[in-house]
Protein backbone atom coordinates (compact mmCIF):
# COMPACT_ATOMS: atom_id res chain seq x y z
CA UNK A 1 0.00 0.00 0.00
CA UNK A 2 1.57 3.25 -1.17
CA UNK A 3 0.35 6.78 0.57
CA UNK A 4 2.02 9.95 -1.35
CA UNK A 5 1.84 13.22 0.19
CA UNK A 6 2.76 16.35 -2.16
CA UNK A 7 3.16 19.59 -0.37
CA UNK A 8 3.69 22.56 -2.44
CA UNK A 9 6.01 20.74 -5.46
CA UNK A 10 7.64 18.61 -2.98
CA UNK A 11 6.57 14.52 -2.81
CA UNK A 12 6.91 12.22 0.01
CA UNK A 13 5.83 8.25 -0.52
CA UNK A 14 5.25 5.66 3.04
CA UNK A 15 4.45 2.27 2.78
CA UNK A 16 1.75 1.80 4.60
CA UNK A 17 1.13 -2.43 4.31
CA UNK A 18 0.97 -4.88 2.11
CA UNK A 19 1.96 -4.98 -1.49
CA UNK A 20 0.13 -7.63 -3.24
CA UNK A 21 -2.36 -7.90 -5.43
CA UNK A 22 -4.74 -6.17 -3.29
CA UNK A 23 -2.64 -3.50 -2.62
CA UNK A 24 -4.65 0.11 -2.09
CA UNK A 25 -2.26 3.29 -3.38
CA UNK A 26 -3.12 6.62 -1.87
CA UNK A 27 -2.25 9.53 -4.02
CA UNK A 28 -2.23 12.67 -2.16
CA UNK A 29 -1.54 16.60 -3.84
CA UNK A 30 -1.78 19.67 -1.94
CA UNK A 31 -2.26 23.00 -4.03
CA UNK A 32 -3.17 26.26 -2.44
CA UNK A 33 -3.01 24.56 1.07
CA UNK A 34 -6.12 21.92 0.14
CA UNK A 35 -5.56 18.36 0.47
CA UNK A 36 -6.82 16.46 -2.79
CA UNK A 37 -6.57 12.82 -2.14
CA UNK A 38 -7.25 9.83 -5.16
CA UNK A 39 -6.35 6.34 -4.35
CA UNK A 40 -6.99 2.37 -5.85
CA UNK A 41 -7.53 -0.81 -5.11
CA UNK A 42 -6.36 -3.56 -7.17
CA UNK A 43 -7.66 -7.09 -6.78
CA UNK A 44 -7.27 -10.36 -8.82
CA UNK A 45 -9.74 -13.14 -9.19
CA UNK A 46 -10.26 -15.59 -7.53
CA UNK A 47 -9.62 -14.23 -4.46
CA UNK A 48 -8.73 -17.52 -2.83
CA UNK A 49 -7.31 -20.68 -4.60
CA UNK A 50 -9.31 -23.07 -2.69
CA UNK A 51 -12.96 -24.75 -3.50
CA UNK A 52 -15.09 -22.38 -1.87
CA UNK A 53 -18.98 -22.21 -3.05
CA UNK A 54 -21.59 -20.48 -2.37
CA UNK A 55 -19.53 -16.92 -0.81
CA UNK A 56 -21.09 -14.80 1.65
CA UNK A 57 -18.82 -11.91 2.85
CA UNK A 58 -19.59 -9.38 5.54
CA UNK A 59 -17.28 -6.71 6.94
CA UNK A 60 -17.02 -6.36 10.65
CA UNK A 61 -14.81 -3.65 12.50
CA UNK A 62 -12.86 -3.13 9.50
CA UNK A 63 -12.17 -7.05 8.92
CA UNK A 64 -13.87 -8.86 6.01
CA UNK A 65 -15.15 -12.83 7.06
CA UNK A 66 -15.62 -14.82 3.71
CA UNK A 67 -18.30 -17.85 4.52
CA UNK A 68 -18.29 -20.59 2.10
CA UNK A 69 -20.38 -24.77 1.45
CA UNK A 70 -18.59 -27.19 2.46
CA UNK A 71 -16.25 -29.37 4.98
CA UNK A 72 -13.39 -27.09 6.82
CA UNK A 73 -9.90 -28.10 7.15
CA UNK A 74 -10.29 -28.53 10.77
CA UNK A 75 -13.18 -31.22 10.01
CA UNK A 76 -15.86 -28.95 10.57
CA UNK A 77 -18.15 -27.26 8.56
CA UNK A 78 -19.18 -23.79 6.85
CA UNK A 79 -15.58 -22.66 6.29
CA UNK A 80 -14.67 -19.20 7.50
CA UNK A 81 -11.60 -17.28 6.40
CA UNK A 82 -11.00 -13.81 7.21
CA UNK A 83 -8.85 -10.54 5.87
CA UNK A 84 -7.81 -7.07 6.11
CA UNK A 85 -7.30 -6.25 2.11
CA UNK A 86 -10.10 -8.71 0.21
CA UNK A 87 -6.92 -10.28 -1.03
CA UNK A 88 -4.75 -12.30 1.89
CA UNK A 89 -6.63 -14.59 3.27
CA UNK A 90 -6.77 -16.60 6.71
CA UNK A 91 -8.57 -20.08 7.43
CA UNK A 92 -9.94 -18.92 10.76
CA UNK A 93 -12.11 -22.26 11.85
CA UNK A 94 -15.17 -24.34 10.60
CA UNK A 95 -18.29 -22.58 12.19
CA UNK A 96 -20.28 -25.08 13.15
CA UNK A 97 -19.93 -29.05 13.86
CA UNK A 98 -21.64 -31.97 12.69
CA UNK A 99 -25.06 -32.75 14.65
CA UNK A 100 -25.19 -36.07 16.23
CA UNK A 101 -26.76 -39.23 14.66
CA UNK A 102 -30.61 -38.23 14.14
CA UNK A 103 -30.05 -34.60 14.07
CA UNK A 104 -31.26 -32.53 11.23
CA UNK A 105 -27.73 -30.92 10.25
CA UNK A 106 -25.61 -34.34 9.52
CA UNK A 107 -24.49 -33.99 5.94
CA UNK A 108 -24.37 -31.08 3.02
CA UNK A 109 -23.87 -27.96 4.75
CA UNK A 110 -24.89 -25.41 2.04
CA UNK A 111 -25.27 -21.38 1.50
CA UNK A 112 -24.11 -19.76 4.56
CA UNK A 113 -25.34 -16.47 5.43
CA UNK A 114 -24.87 -14.10 8.03
CA UNK A 115 -26.32 -11.23 9.98
CA UNK A 116 -25.48 -9.06 12.94
CA UNK A 117 -28.99 -8.99 14.78
CA UNK A 118 -29.10 -8.04 18.48
CA UNK A 119 -25.53 -7.98 18.90
CA UNK A 120 -24.95 -11.52 17.86
CA UNK A 121 -24.16 -12.83 14.21
CA UNK A 122 -27.09 -15.20 13.02
CA UNK A 123 -25.64 -18.16 10.49
CA UNK A 124 -28.64 -18.89 8.26
CA UNK A 125 -27.44 -21.96 6.45
CA UNK A 126 -28.62 -25.73 4.56
CA UNK A 127 -28.09 -28.67 5.90
CA UNK A 128 -29.37 -32.30 6.12
CA UNK A 129 -30.75 -35.81 7.58
CA UNK A 130 -28.38 -38.50 6.61
CA UNK A 131 -29.69 -40.82 3.58
CA UNK A 132 -32.10 -38.77 2.41
CA UNK A 133 -32.63 -39.45 -1.29
CA UNK A 134 -33.07 -35.99 -4.07
CA UNK A 135 -31.98 -34.32 -1.09
CA UNK A 136 -35.48 -34.00 -0.09
CA UNK A 137 -33.43 -33.85 3.70
CA UNK A 138 -32.55 -30.19 3.45
CA UNK A 139 -33.77 -27.41 5.59
CA UNK A 140 -32.59 -24.03 6.23
CA UNK A 141 -31.48 -23.52 9.89
CA UNK A 142 -29.56 -21.35 12.40
CA UNK A 143 -26.32 -21.31 14.64
CA UNK A 144 -25.63 -18.20 16.41
CA UNK A 145 -22.11 -16.68 17.98
CA UNK A 146 -20.60 -13.54 19.23
CA UNK A 147 -18.54 -13.29 17.14
CA UNK A 148 -18.13 -13.54 13.46
CA UNK A 149 -14.94 -15.54 13.67
CA UNK A 150 -17.39 -18.19 15.74
CA UNK A 151 -17.55 -21.06 16.77
CA UNK A 152 -21.55 -20.54 16.20
CA UNK A 153 -23.82 -22.65 18.04
CA UNK A 154 -26.69 -24.57 15.88
CA UNK A 155 -30.16 -23.44 17.07
CA UNK A 156 -31.89 -26.22 14.32
CA UNK A 157 -33.69 -25.55 11.41
CA UNK A 158 -35.97 -23.39 11.15
CA UNK A 159 -38.12 -24.08 7.91
CA UNK A 160 -39.95 -27.16 8.58
CA UNK A 161 -40.41 -28.19 5.32
CA UNK A 162 -37.64 -29.08 2.38
CA UNK A 163 -35.64 -26.02 1.84
CA UNK A 164 -31.98 -24.58 0.75
CA UNK A 165 -30.70 -21.07 0.25
CA UNK A 166 -31.71 -19.05 3.12
CA UNK A 167 -31.25 -15.60 2.84
CA UNK A 168 -32.07 -13.14 6.21
CA UNK A 169 -33.12 -9.81 5.20
CA UNK A 170 -34.08 -6.81 7.81
CA UNK A 171 -36.02 -4.07 5.89
CA UNK A 172 -35.51 -0.66 7.01
CA UNK A 173 -39.16 -0.66 9.49
CA UNK A 174 -37.25 -4.06 11.77
CA UNK A 175 -38.90 -6.38 9.93
CA UNK A 176 -37.58 -9.63 9.46
CA UNK A 177 -38.07 -12.02 6.32
CA UNK A 178 -36.03 -15.19 5.15
CA UNK A 179 -36.35 -15.90 1.38
CA UNK A 180 -35.18 -19.51 0.29
CA UNK A 181 -35.22 -22.03 -2.17
CA UNK A 182 -38.07 -24.64 -2.30
CA UNK A 183 -36.27 -27.99 -1.81
CA UNK A 184 -37.31 -31.53 -3.37
CA UNK A 185 -40.30 -33.53 -0.96
CA UNK A 186 -41.80 -30.36 -0.23
CA UNK A 187 -44.00 -31.56 3.12
CA UNK A 188 -46.53 -28.12 1.62
CA UNK A 189 -46.71 -29.85 -1.87
CA UNK A 190 -44.48 -26.73 -3.33
CA UNK A 191 -42.64 -26.78 -6.50
CA UNK A 192 -38.66 -27.55 -5.92
CA UNK A 193 -36.77 -24.90 -7.24
CA UNK A 194 -39.04 -21.63 -6.95
CA UNK A 195 -37.91 -18.92 -4.58
CA UNK A 196 -40.47 -17.97 -1.95
CA UNK A 197 -40.51 -15.75 0.87
CA UNK A 198 -41.45 -16.10 4.95
CA UNK A 199 -41.54 -13.41 7.81
CA UNK A 200 -39.46 -13.90 10.68
CA UNK A 201 -40.96 -13.59 13.66
CA UNK A 202 -38.32 -14.24 15.72
CA UNK A 203 -34.81 -14.78 14.18
CA UNK A 204 -35.35 -18.62 14.78
CA UNK A 205 -38.83 -19.11 13.97
CA UNK A 206 -40.71 -18.19 10.56
CA UNK A 207 -44.78 -17.19 10.34
CA UNK A 208 -45.40 -20.25 8.38
CA UNK A 209 -46.66 -18.06 5.98
CA UNK A 210 -44.55 -19.07 2.82
CA UNK A 211 -45.50 -16.44 -0.14
CA UNK A 212 -43.86 -17.90 -3.69
CA UNK A 213 -41.95 -14.94 -5.38
CA UNK A 214 -40.37 -16.56 -8.68
CA UNK A 215 -40.68 -19.34 -10.76
CA UNK A 216 -40.09 -18.35 -14.10
CA UNK A 217 -37.17 -20.89 -14.54
CA UNK A 218 -36.99 -24.48 -14.38
CA UNK A 219 -34.63 -23.87 -11.32
CA UNK A 220 -33.96 -20.68 -9.33
CA UNK A 221 -31.70 -20.35 -5.58
CA UNK A 222 -29.58 -17.99 -3.79
CA UNK A 223 -31.94 -15.20 -3.40
CA UNK A 224 -30.74 -12.34 -2.01
CA UNK A 225 -32.48 -9.13 -1.61
CA UNK A 226 -30.96 -5.58 -2.58
CA UNK A 227 -33.03 -2.53 -1.15
CA UNK A 228 -31.94 0.97 -2.60
CA UNK A 229 -34.33 4.12 -2.10
CA UNK A 230 -37.64 2.76 -2.95
CA UNK A 231 -36.62 -0.27 -4.84
CA UNK A 232 -36.01 -4.10 -3.71
CA UNK A 233 -33.77 -6.30 -6.01
CA UNK A 234 -34.84 -10.07 -5.91
CA UNK A 235 -31.51 -11.20 -7.22
CA UNK A 236 -30.90 -14.90 -8.05
CA UNK A 237 -29.10 -17.97 -9.90
CA UNK A 238 -30.60 -19.98 -12.50
CA UNK A 239 -29.18 -22.90 -14.70
CA UNK A 240 -27.39 -25.34 -13.25
CA UNK A 241 -24.54 -25.28 -10.93
CA UNK A 242 -22.40 -27.41 -12.99
CA UNK A 243 -22.16 -26.40 -16.16
CA UNK A 244 -21.73 -22.82 -17.76
CA UNK A 245 -25.58 -22.29 -17.85
CA UNK A 246 -24.99 -20.94 -14.48
CA UNK A 247 -25.41 -17.26 -14.15
CA UNK A 248 -26.65 -14.37 -11.70
CA UNK A 249 -30.36 -12.17 -12.88
CA UNK A 250 -32.64 -10.33 -10.97
CA UNK A 251 -35.92 -9.15 -10.60
CA UNK A 252 -37.77 -5.18 -9.55
CA UNK A 253 -40.40 -4.97 -6.91
CA UNK A 254 -41.61 -2.22 -4.69
CA UNK A 255 -42.14 -4.31 -0.94
CA UNK A 256 -39.87 -6.96 0.09
CA UNK A 257 -42.88 -9.78 -0.64
CA UNK A 258 -43.31 -8.67 -4.44
CA UNK A 259 -44.77 -8.53 -6.59
CA UNK A 260 -41.20 -8.72 -8.55
CA UNK A 261 -40.87 -8.09 -12.11
CA UNK A 262 -37.63 -10.37 -13.53
CA UNK A 263 -35.58 -8.05 -15.91
CA UNK A 264 -34.39 -9.69 -19.42
CA UNK A 265 -30.46 -8.91 -18.49
CA UNK A 266 -28.31 -10.72 -16.52
CA UNK A 267 -26.02 -9.64 -13.86
CA UNK A 268 -23.04 -12.18 -14.88
CA UNK A 269 -22.93 -14.87 -16.78
CA UNK A 270 -20.30 -17.49 -18.42
CA UNK A 271 -17.30 -15.93 -20.05
CA UNK A 272 -13.96 -17.58 -21.45
CA UNK A 273 -12.45 -17.91 -18.79
CA UNK A 274 -15.07 -17.82 -16.23
CA UNK A 275 -17.91 -20.34 -15.99
CA UNK A 276 -21.19 -20.34 -14.38
CA UNK A 277 -21.11 -17.86 -12.31
CA UNK A 278 -23.49 -17.25 -9.31
CA UNK A 279 -24.68 -18.06 -6.13
CA UNK A 280 -23.85 -14.56 -4.22
CA UNK A 281 -23.91 -12.07 -1.78
CA UNK A 282 -23.69 -8.58 -1.39
CA UNK A 283 -20.97 -6.28 0.63
CA UNK A 284 -19.34 -3.10 0.65
CA UNK A 285 -16.28 -3.07 -1.03
CA UNK A 286 -13.27 -0.87 -0.39
CA UNK A 287 -15.11 2.06 -1.97
CA UNK A 288 -17.54 2.03 0.11
CA UNK A 289 -19.85 0.60 -2.62
CA UNK A 290 -21.49 -2.49 -2.86
CA UNK A 291 -20.02 -5.48 -4.82
CA UNK A 292 -20.76 -8.84 -5.84
CA UNK A 293 -19.47 -12.29 -3.85
CA UNK A 294 -20.20 -15.27 -6.22
CA UNK A 295 -18.51 -18.59 -7.21
CA UNK A 296 -17.18 -19.35 -10.95
CA UNK A 297 -15.72 -22.67 -12.02
CA UNK A 298 -12.32 -22.94 -14.00
CA UNK A 299 -12.25 -23.27 -17.67
CA UNK A 300 -11.56 -27.38 -16.94
CA UNK A 301 -14.29 -27.29 -14.43
CA UNK A 302 -12.65 -28.35 -11.52
CA UNK A 303 -13.32 -26.13 -8.96
CA UNK A 304 -15.48 -22.98 -8.11
CA UNK A 305 -13.54 -20.50 -6.42
CA UNK A 306 -14.36 -17.80 -4.61
CA UNK A 307 -14.42 -14.16 -6.70
CA UNK A 308 -15.63 -10.51 -6.54
CA UNK A 309 -16.66 -7.66 -8.48
CA UNK A 310 -17.91 -4.37 -8.40
CA UNK A 311 -22.15 -3.87 -8.67
CA UNK A 312 -23.00 -0.95 -10.85
CA UNK A 313 -26.97 0.30 -10.14
CA UNK A 314 -28.42 2.23 -12.71
CA UNK A 315 -31.75 3.53 -11.40
CA UNK A 316 -33.61 -0.32 -11.86
CA UNK A 317 -30.45 -1.92 -13.79
CA UNK A 318 -28.17 -3.92 -11.98
CA UNK A 319 -24.63 -4.89 -13.90
CA UNK A 320 -21.34 -5.70 -13.02
CA UNK A 321 -18.03 -5.48 -15.57
CA UNK A 322 -17.64 -9.30 -14.00
CA UNK A 323 -16.82 -12.25 -14.04
CA UNK A 324 -13.09 -11.06 -14.56
CA UNK A 325 -10.24 -13.39 -14.01
CA UNK A 326 -7.23 -10.26 -14.53
CA UNK A 327 -6.00 -7.59 -12.20
CA UNK A 328 -8.80 -4.95 -12.07
CA UNK A 329 -8.29 -1.44 -10.44
CA UNK A 330 -10.84 0.57 -8.61
CA UNK A 331 -10.73 4.35 -8.18
CA UNK A 332 -11.80 5.14 -4.15
CA UNK A 333 -12.90 8.74 -3.27
CA UNK A 334 -11.03 9.87 0.05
Amino acid sequence: MRYERAIGRRQFLYLVGGTGAGAIAYVAGCQGGSLRCESTFTYCNPIIERYLADPCIIKDEGVYYLFATGKAPDERFIQIYKSDNLTDWTFVRGAVTKGKPGSWNRRNFWAPEVVKLDGKYHLYYTASLENTPKNTGNRVGLAVADSPEGPYEDRGAIVPNASLDGHPFADEDGTLYLYYTIEHGNSLGLTAGQIYVDRLVAPNRVAGEPKQLISHHKWQEGPFILKRDKTYFLTYSTGAWTNETYNLRYAVGESPTGPFIEQPDKILESNEFVKGPGHHSFFTGPDGKTWIAYHGWDPKFTARYPRIDPLVIDAVRLSSPGPTSTPQTVKIKQ
